[in-house]
C-alpha cells in the first residue's frame, strides 16, 4: 500500500500554482501564496523526492497541428508480467503513442496515439495486433475528438468556477520544424528553463521565447501542468463513462464538470458512451455520491467505471 505524504496547505496550495501553470517561476509562486522563493524551492524539491510530483507537462491541442487523437483500451489475455511489461515497454517506445497507462476493472491498459489519418492508425493497429495479438483481447478503440481539462481545485478546496483547457478544433495553424521541436521538448518538462530549451534546439534564446509565446496565443499551447502521484496524496482516479436518456446541450454537463472540484478531465469521444468525466477522489465511496449528484441533474442511462492506476508515458505530443 503507498504511503500518504503528509502536507499542509502552502503544500496544497504550491501543487495547486503549479497545476495551474508548471513554467511560473517559483518566486512569483512564492507572491501568490506568501512565502520566500527559499521556501518554495525546498517544497517543490521535497514534492519531487517524495514523489508527489512525478513530472511537468504542456497541455498541447493536437488538433491544430493536424493530428487525430486516437484511444485504445485493452484486456489482457494469457499473459506474464514480464510479457505485459513487454507490451508497455512497446508502447512507450513508440514516438506517436503519447500516453500509456495501467487501469482495472473493464480493461487492464489503455493508450492515446496521435496521428495524421485514419490509414496510418490502420497501420499502427495493424502491426500492433501482429506483435502482441495472442496476448490480448477486449479491445475498444475511440476517435477522441475534444476534451476540456480542469485544474486540481481539490487541493485547496475552492468549488469556483475557472479558466479550462480545451483540446479539439478543426482548424490548423501554421507551424513549422521549430514549432515541433519546441512542443516536444515542452511535452517532456514543462519547466524547462528557456536557456536549456535554446541549448537543446541549438535556437537562440530570443527566438524560442517568441516562439513559445506565439504557440500560446495561438492556443496550440493551452497551458502547463503536474503530473501528480495521486495515491501520494490519499486520492484515487476513476475514469467515468456516462450513457445519458436525454442529451442536454452540452453548457450544462461542462458547467456540471466545472464546479465539481474532483473532476480533472471532460471528454468526447465517438465511443457508445455519450460523455466521459475523469475524476481524482478520496475514494469509491465518495466518487459514487459524486455520481448521485450527476444522476439527479440528469437522466442516466448507464454509467462504466475504469479504475486508474497509473501512468507509464504522460506525454501530450507524438516525437516524431
Amino acid at each position: 500500500m503507498t504511503e500518504i505524504v503528509k502536507l499542509d496547505l502552502k503544500d496544497r496550495k504550491i501543487l495547486y500554482e503549479l497545476d495551474k501553470d508548471a513554467r511560473q517561476s517559483n518566486s512569483e509562486i512564492g507572491k501568490k501564496i506568501k512565502l520566500n522563493k527559499n521556501t518554495v524551492n525546498y517544497k517543490i524539491k521535497r514534492l519531487e523526492q517524495e514523489k508527489v510530483i512525478l513530472s511537468y507537462y504542456a497541455v498541447i491541442d493536437n488538433s491544430k497541428l493536424g493530428y487525430y487523437s486516437f484511444r485504445c483500451y485493452a484486456k489482457f489475455f494469457n499473459t506474464t508480467p514480464e510479457k505485459e511489461k513487454e507490451v508497455f515497454d512497446w508502447l512507450v517506445k513508440e514516438p506517436r503513442v503519447g500516453v500509456v497507462s495501467k487501469i482495472e476493472a473493464v480493461y487492464d491498459f489503455g493508450f492515446m496515439i496521435w496521428i495524421k489519418d485514419s490509414y496510418e492508425f490502420e497501420e499502427f493497429w495493424h502491426d500492433f495486433k501482429h506483435k502482441f495479438r495472442e496476448y490480448f483481447w477486449n479491445e475498444r478503440v475511440d476517435v477522441f475528438t475534444s476534451a476540456y481539462n480542469f485544474r486540481r481545485k481539490y487541493l485547496v478546496e475552492s468549488k469556483e468556477l475557472e479558466e479550462y483547457d480545451f483540446i479539439g478544433s478543426n482548424k490548423i495553424i501554421e507551424h513549422d520544424k521549430l514549432d515541433l521541436e519546441i512542443l516536444r521538448t515542452l511535452s517532456k518538462n514543462a519547466r524547462m528553463p528557456l536557456i536549456n530549451i535554446a541549448e537543446k534546439l541549438k535556437t537562440p534564446e530570443r527566438t524560442v521565447a517568441f516562439r513559445i509565446k506565439r504557440l500560446e496565443k495561438n492556443k496550440i499551447i493551452q497551458s502547463y501542468r503536474t503530473n501528480l502521484g495521486y495515491e501520494k496524496l490519499g486520492v484515487e482516479y476513476f475514469k467515468v463513462n456516462i450513457h445519458l436518456n436525454k442529451v442536454p446541450e452540452k453548457k450544462y454537463l461542462l458547467e456540471f464538470a466545472n464546479s465539481n472540484p474532483n473532476v480533472i478531465y471532460y471528454d468526447i469521444t465517438n465511443n457508445d458512451y455519450d460523455y466521459e468525466l475523469d475524476i481524482e477522489i478520496h475514494n469509491r465511496k465518495e466518487l459514487l455520491k459524486l455520481l448521485e449528484k450527476l444522476k439527479t441533474k440528469f437522466q442516466v442511462r448507464d454509467i462504466e467505471i475504469l479504475s486508474f492506476k497509473e501512468y507509464y508515458k504522460l506525454e501530450l505530443m507524438p516525437q516524431a
